[in-house]
């Protein structure tokens, strides 16, 4: 049951950080074209050239891209991970 809990977190994780990504060029892309890989900053962290996307946001059809579903789909997976291992040593 713990590892099946582990594995589900993991999956969780991963589809998180698909939509994340899914996310991030769909948003960046629409405000930077083809040049929406100057943004890579963004992905992971927000700087300050990075706080400049929330005025952009607004002739963006997307809703502003945030990487706490970064982070959070990071924490799903690790989280995962160790429930997995954890319950996998404790048969």
């Amino acid at each position: 049951m713990i590892v099946r809990l582990g594995n589900m977190c993991m999956l969780f994780g991963i589809t998180a950080a698909v939509v994340a990504t899914a996310w991030w060029i769909g948003f960046f892309h629409e405000i930077l074209g083809e040049n929406f890989q100057a943004a890579r900053e963004c992905f992971y962290w927000t700087t300050d050239l990075c706080s400049l996307k929330e005025p952009a946001g607004l002739f963006s059809d997307m809703p502003v891209y945030d990487p706490a579903l970064l982070w959070l789909a990071g924490a799903l997976f690790a989280g995962g991970l160790c429930v997995r291992l954890l319950g996998l040593s404790g048969r």
